[in-house]
């Protein structure tokens, strides 16, 4: 369920022909029928199947690793280990690049060791002939024990003083046009690998200025993406030196890029082609790929790696454990005078943490006139984290969010109200200093005051609560081919990769600017060999950035066309124009794209239309989350009743795209808040690795999401169009916290609010 919200400024889609039509996604046909191929499903000659032994300690030295019993084993062609790959790029603080461990283990489940075999049996009765003696250490599992002066330092091998430290794929998420802050290393903490700190105004004087100050520390426990397929790679080497790699990836040109990078060859000697994707989130930018690479070079064929449900869950690069302290004054009218925040992201045992992008939004919904925030990413021994959709977003919204209702019920004023009162606003400024555009944060709040969840009248043990939340988006280098084909039909050919229906709204864009319908347009995903550049699908941008280089793409190849029609009909170009699909010129005459794109093959040339575009900032997305639950009193079981989240989505290019978008986010932000959670023993190791105990929301536990779609345009938006993939998960878990509070008459400070947590809170 859906609502359109338009305003009358806003441009609508209503006057096209395509975009803003809720049409079917067009790779829809190849999902329903199977024939869709992940990578899972290739196959090469001689290829050989990888396993990975992982340490079952969080902490340890090697002091011996012995892999003779497993190299003399039938069906055994190759065993990886650190000696291996002495040869090998490694940063001592990338996580992709240490492949192996050398000598220490710094996270159970971090590979020591890998065979390749015939058979994935045959690789698995290897492993168990691998023989590694730990010398056990103590593990630091606890970020703000970690951080301490007294606890002991995680030393990433080879490391020394100005060690670079990857920030590419945050970028990808965060950092169009300077969105991230310059890291400040100004004060000494213990396992802290990144710092940032921002400061406006007074601070001290804010506070004395306000009526009431509250403050509170939140947490939010670590949670795994949960994308349906596992994370895979296929990686074969030919007799030239050339590396050809199949993954399930969203970003084909980043693995390209950073493994030619790591085994020092020339980027035109690899080549990555992106199957299609089941699932990423932010996880799957190659941080697992490596070791098949490896693998395959060693034992000179094809390596298959696909990691099980339960490698996932310990080894790959979960969503951060995050406290955040917030401490928040405002004036008896409403108004926030000062906001002194901190957020401490556990990156786990390599840094990769979105720190930066957390801190800047502390304070990124509201217009504060006094702050200071400060953002620590703390190591410890566990997996080291990686993005998931909006990353970091979500985690400090639950406590600035949480810190927001404390305040307005301090002094009285309704939560909307107060919200309302201090929304930031197009000229405001995020504490990077990047001034806002026309944004949609005070309409989406709007949304929610107007809909019937803000007047529904509450049961018994039930509560009702809100949030806001927003994110700033990707705003990477986009470009695409328009190819005119001589049967009159069209391909866009892309180097993005598929996931959640962009290529459909590309399509859209490219049928509208044509002239032509939807069904006359193919999009082709080309590996980086065949592909122009294109960014990866992170950061919300691909309909933003890509739609633009799309849009450039069909025009381009619109206006060759017009022109050879001019030529043609031997009048000017003026005088010619596309209606309902067929070029029209002066007296009636007419051409079809079908006779003028043989024309062109047979005389001037083929009709190519090319497209490039970089925008020249990013235009933020706000959501915000209305939540009623009930909590029964007795088992601190939480019920959602009704979730509303309403989105500022510019123009919509596939309105029922765009709601399931919201729909998806919402329900996986409720996820975090409710049931998500890694559990670490006190060794260090997951105690819940699959997802029998790792518990994702499923139809049963959810209401029918209702989605408000807001129409406030994004100017450098291709017609208008918005970020949509991010916002939508940040307010949703803030809100549900918002409403367990309100029904218990007690504040929730930890995510998950499992039962237990929420009786032992009513009950405090």
């Amino acid at each position: 369920m859906s609502e359109v919200l338009d305003r009358p400024s806003v441009r609508g889609a209503t006057k096209y022909a395509v975009i803003g039509k809720s049409l079917p996604r067009v790779d829809g046909p190849e999902k329903v029928t199977g024939s869709a191929k992940f990578v899972a499903d290739f196959s090469l000659p001689g290829m050989l199947i990888a396993r990975a032994l992982r340490s079952p300690h969080a902490h340890a030295r090697i002091k011996r690793l012995d892999v003779s019993k497993a190299e003399a084993y039938p069906g055994v062609v190759a065993v990886l280990t650190a000696a291996d790959i002495a040869d090998v790029e490694c940063e001592p603080t990338s996580r992709s690049q240490n492949v192996v461990a050398k000598t220490q283990v710094l996270f159970a489940g971090q590979p020591v060791a890998a065979v390749a075999a015939t058979t994935r049996e045959i690789s698995d009765e290897a492993l168990a002939l691998i023989d590694v003696e730990y010398d056990v250490l103590p593990p630091l599992l606890d970020p703000l024990e970690s951080i301490k002066k007294g606890s002991f330092t995680i030393v990433h091998e080879g490391s020394e003083a100005g060690v670079h430290i990857d920030r590419s794929e945050e970028k990808i998420h965060a950092g169009g046009a300077g969105a991230l802050a310059e890291e400040d290393e100004t004060t000494e903490v213990n396992n802290v690998s990144s710092q940032v700190h921002f400061k406006r105004g007074d601070i001290e004087k804010g506070f004395k200025e306000a009526d009431a100050v509250v403050e509170g520390q939140w947490i939010s426990n670590s949670v795994h993406q949960s994308y349906m397929e596992p994370n895979g790679t296929l990686a074969a080497w030919d007799a030239a030196g050339n590396l050809t790699i199949w993954t399930s990836t969203q970003g084909q040109f980043h693995i390209r890029d950073s493994m030619a990078r790591m085994l020092h060859i020339p980027i035109s000697k690899v080549r990555v082609i992106s199957s299609e994707v089941g699932g990423g989130f932010g996880a799957k930018f190659g941080a697992l790929a490596p070791l098949a690479v490896l693998l395959a070079r060693k034992a000179g064929r094809p390596v298959k790696h696909i990691l099980t449900r339960s490698e996932e869950m310990v080894g790959a690069t979960p969503a951060p454990y995050t406290v955040t302290e917030v401490k928040l004054g405002a004036t008896r009218d409403g108004r926030i005078t000062a906001m002194k925040a901190r957020v401490v992201m556990d990156t786990g045992s390599f840094p990769g943490a979105p720190m930066s992008i957390g801190t800047i939004l502390l304070a990124g919904s509201y217009d504060i006139e006094n702050f200071e925030l400060d953002g620590y990413e703390v190591l410890t021994n566990k997996a080291s984290v990686g993005a998931y959709r909006a990353p970091g977003a979500p985690n400090v919204a639950f406590g600035v969010e949480g810190a927001v209702d404390m305040l307005a019920e301090k002094i009285g004023m309704s939560p909307l109200e107060f919200r309302l009162k201090n929304v930031i606003e197009e000229g405001d400024k995020w504490p990077n200093g990047n001034a806002l555009p026309a944004v949609g944060a005070r309409q989406v709040l709007e949304a929610l005051k107007a809909h019937p969840i803000s007047s529904q009248k509450l049961g018994p043990n039930e509560g009702r609560g809100y949030a806001i939340g927003g994110w700033p988006g990707g705003a990477g280098a986009a470009s695409a081919y328009c190819r005119s084909n001589p049967d009159g039909t069209f391909q866009i050919i892309t180097g993005t990769n598929n996931l959640t229906g962009s290529l459909t709204a590309l399509a859209q864009i490219a049928a509208e600017e044509l002239g032509v319908p939807l069904s006359l347009v193919t999009i082709v995903t080309a590996d980086t060999s065949d592909a122009p550049p294109s960014p990866a699908s992170g950061g919300s941008q691909i309909t933003y950035t890509m739609g633009h280089a799309v849009s450039l793409a069909a025009k381009d190849c619109r206006e060759q066309m017009l022109d050879l029609a001019a030529r043609r009909f031997g009048v000017d170009r003026a005088k010619v124009a596309i209606v309902d699909g067929v070029i029209r010129g002066p007296d009636g005459k007419t051409v079809t794209y079908r006779r003028l794109s043989d024309e062109a093959n047979q005389g001037p040339g083929p009709i190519v239309g090319h497209g490039a575009h970089r925008p020249g900032r990013p235009f933020p997305g706000f959501a915000a989350t209305g939540a009623i639950v009930h909590v029964d009193p007795d088992t601190g079981q939480t019920t959602l009743k009704r979730v509303v989240t309403a989105q500022d989505v510019g123009v919509a290019i596939n309105p029922m795209a765009v709601e399931g978008q919201i729909q998806g986010g919402t329900v996986q932000g409720l996820g975090m808040a409710l049931t998500e959670e890694i559990i670490y023993n006190q060794d260090g190791r997951v105690a819940n690795p699959g997802l029998l105990d790792y518990r994702i929301l499923t139809c049963a536990d959810v209401p029918e999401i209702e989605a408000i779609l807001v129409n406030v345009p994004a100017e450098a938006g291709p017609y208008g169009a918005r970020i949509v993939g991010e916002p939508p998960i940040v307010p949703p878990g803030a809100a549900l916290g918002n409403a367990i509070s309100n029904a218990i008459g007690k504040r929730i400070y930890v995510f998950p609010a499992t039962p237990e947590r929420v009786f032992l809170a009513s009950h405090s």
